[in-house]
Parts: C-alpha cells; sequence; structure tokens
C-alpha cells in the first residue's frame, strides 16, 4: 500500500458499537471531516446472500443494520420496529443507514451486533432475521449513524476473517483479511473515489 497521507487523517475508534460511535462522534466535532471511510475486519455469515464472498475477502458495504434494539435474547428477541418503537430519527424504514462505497459495487448489507455470534446457532438466527446481511461486526453501525446525524458521507470496507460464530481461532484469517482491506483502500488513495 502506497500511503501518502496529504489530506487524510487516520484514527483508531475503539472497539464495540459505543466506544466507536462516541470517538467517531468527537472526531466529527473536532476534526471536520468531508468523508469517513471505516476499515476493519467482520465475521461472514456461513449463509451468506453472496456466495462468491469468502474469507479472507474485502468488500465494501451500501448499507448498515443493527441487531439487539429490542427486547428479549436468542428466539425471544424481538426488534424494536417490530414493536413500533422509532429509535432511530434517521430511520428509513428498514432500519438501515446508506453508505458511499467508491465506484460501482453489488448490494451488500452489513449487520452491527453489540457481541459476535457465540456460536453457529447465534449466527444463524441473525442471519434469518437480517437474510440480507453478509456478515457481522461490532462498530460499523455506531460510526455510520454518528456520520448520518453530521450530515458526512461514511463509506465502510471489511475484511472477513472468519465465519461468524466460529470461535476456534486457528480457522481465522486475519492478516489476509487485512490484506484484502488494505487493497480496497488502495483504490481510494489511488484517487478512484466516485
Amino acid at each position: 500500500m502506497n500511503f501518502a497521507p496529504q489530506g487524510w487523517s487516520i484514527h483508531t475508534i475503539g472497539f464495540g458499537v459505543i466506544a466507536a460511535g462516541i470517538e467517531t462522534a468527537h472526531l466529527i466535532a473536532t476534526r471536520h471531516p468531508e468523508r469517513v471511510v471505516l476499515a476493519g475486519i467482520a465475521g461472514l455469515f456461513a449463509s451468506s446472500p453472496n456466495p462468491s464472498v469468502k474469507v479472507g475477502d474485502a468488500i465494501w458495504f451500501d448499507s448498515i443494520a443493527i441487531d439487539g434494539i429490542g427486547i428479549g435474547q436468542g428466539d425471544a428477541f424481538i426488534d424494536a420496529s417490530q414493536l413500533g418503537w422509532k429509535w432511530n430519527s434517521h430511520d428509513t424504514g428498514d432500519g438501515r443507514i446508506r453508505c458511499h462505497p467508491p465506484g460501482p459495487s453489488s448490494p451488500a448489507m452489513l449487520l452491527t451486533v453489540c457481541s459476535g455470534s457465540a456460536d453457529p446457532a447465534d449466527a444463524q438466527r441473525r442471519s434469518l432475521r437480517f437474510p440480507e446481511a453478509i456478515g457481522e461486526d461490532m462498530e460499523a453501525f455506531a460510526v455510520a449513524y454518528a456520520c448520518q446525524s453530521a450530515g458526512i458521507p461514511i463509506s465502510v470496507v471489511r475484511g472477513f476473517s472468519n465465519i461468524a460464530g466460529r470461535r476456534d481461532k486457528t480457522e481465522w484469517r486475519i492478516d489476509q483479511a487485512l490484506a484484502g482491506v488494505a487493497n480496497q483502500l488502495q483504490t481510494i488513495i489511488d484517487g478512484h473515489f466516485e
């Protein structure tokens, strides 16, 4: 990656929904960016609607949803929108936040969660609630919400380090996923942003 930081500022926003949202809001208020790019890793759903995406691949997302806002857990969980609770002042009707991938891209939804899937059954429950989601992460919705609230476009790229719900780290491919993210970032560093 040939990174020349002219006009770019790189920051770590923390781990998890709360830290990421707060740190992003702070950075937006103090740095006044024209655009935000969120880069990192995620877990790939085994039942992904895009079977061509594999562990180690990195893709840009056009929308972000969040799971876990509502009541109950596991099979008893009921989403806030199903309860008629409008908790997101920017709600588009489907609970998603739109992202701005650089250049043309295939539809791809990322699901943000407060805790990663504990096992394959947990990941499957999430896939059933959000059948369009390709994978899960723990920050994107909070970052996208902060950006949307400030009127700043966001682009999100995630590399898939593992299959969501598989906790055996010997199966994970973090280095490969991050290399994929670096390759995707190179496209915008080279000026291929629309």
